[in-house]
């Protein structure tokens, strides 16, 4: 390592030591073009690991949008596959729930955590019958789905209805802006039916766009729309729509349409697949990651003997490299990859899982 390979870092990067410590050496070498000394190598090797670590330790601080965790026999795949995208693309966050009773809960926690003052608020929901449960629970809790919003000041509301637009005739798609007339909500949603839907994907897309033709988005701040339903989304030539349109919509103006999708269990699953089904719980997994930073080769010591799923992620979120592992001390080099910061996620047969970040600088 030289002194011209060091002195390209970006300085911003580096801590205010760094910065003093390579100004000195530089000076001493203005006029002597000799090669550092070991100790000058090895001093200036730790500043370049330490600046490192302080990008990692920022990059921490960052929510990368990983892929939920689900049992594949629970949910459908395509729907939660299609969903996470859409909240990944604007900027959201993706809801698994297996049990219905849960559906305001998960609504109102979105609300306090993403709603701010002057938000638009779109509640787009399935309406056909396999999600029959759910739409009663959200009846059933809409009190506190109202108390949650009741917190902010001048939010807008609408609700859409969407079933599958091939079959269910006109009633397909149904829309209403309550603007801040909350109690106007209650009368609309206690009168919800359900409508058939016929085969299982429904008219997500077109259901989107419908509710973008009412000149409902106003909010130069904050755009919601709190996804609900438990079928992927029809596609062409059922769809006049694409996932890539849904995207580039919500995405166009300066302000995005934040999707926070939430997938519920289909109602056709028996009651002994909910009893069984388990959401994955984050816990205590990795003991240790090491090196970090790590030139390529990569090793995870985890709390104890058992068995392993490992995922590597990348800053966009998606999942580069997986692998199965028995034991304590899992290694793998790693080196393939292009340079930059990872996501690791380990998750055990009781599905507890963690994740740590690492960076990888070959």
């Amino acid at each position: 390592m030289n002194i011209e390979t060091f002195s390209t870092m970006p300085l911003k990067f580096l801590p205010l030591s760094a910065i003093l410590l390579l100004l000195t050496v530089l000076s001493c070498n203005l006029h002597n073009d000799r090669p550092l000394s070991t100790r000058e190598v090895k001093d200036l090797i730790k500043l370049n690991n330490d600046s490192l670590m302080i990008e990692l330790d920022s990059l921490s601080e960052i929510g990368f949008n990983l892929p939920p965790l689900y049992n594949p026999g629970t949910f459908d795949s395509a729907t939660v596959n299609k969903f996470f995208e859409l909240a990944k693309a604007t900027d959201g966050e993706v809801k698994l729930l297996v049990n219905s009773k849960m559906v305001t809960n998960e609504i109102v926690d979105i609300i306090n955590s993403h709603a701010e003052n002057n938000a638009d608020i779109l509640f787009l929901i399935d309406k056909t019958g396999s999600m029959i449960d759910d739409i009663e629970n959200v009846k059933q809790g809409l009190k506190q789905v109202i108390d949650a919003i009741n917190h902010y000041h001048h939010i807008q509301l609408a609700v859409a209805l969407y079933g599958d637009k091939n079959t269910d005739g006109p009633n397909w798609f149904s829309f209403k802006n309550f603007g801040n007339d909350y109690q106007a909500v209650y009368r609309f949603i206690h009168d919800i039916s359900v409508t058939s839907g016929d085969d299982y994907p429904e008219s997500v897309y077109d259901g989107f766009f419908k509710s973008c033709e009412t000149g409902f988005w106003r909010s130069s701040s904050k755009r919601m729309i709190l996804l609900i339903g438990d079928a992927p989304p029809l596609e062409k030539p059922l769809s006049d729509f694409t996932l890539a349109d849904v995207i580039e919509k919500a995405t166009a103006d300066n302000i995005k349409m934040n999707f926070y999708p939430i997938v519920v269990m289909p109602y056709l699953f028996s009651e002994e697949i909910a009893a069984e089904a388990v959401n994955f719980e984050k816990g205590k997994v990795i003991s240790m990651l090491y090196p970090n930073p790590t030139t390529g080769n990569l090793a995870i010591r985890f709390e104890k003997d058992d068995q392993y799923a490992i995922q590597i992620f990348n800053t966009s979120g998606s999942l580069i490299l997986s692998d199965n592992f028995s034991g304590t001390t899992w290694k793998k080099n790693i080196g393939n990859l292009a340079d930059g910061v990872f996501t690791v996620r380990a998750y055990n047969g009781n599905k507890k899982f963690e994740t740590a970040r690492f960076i990888l600088s070959k």
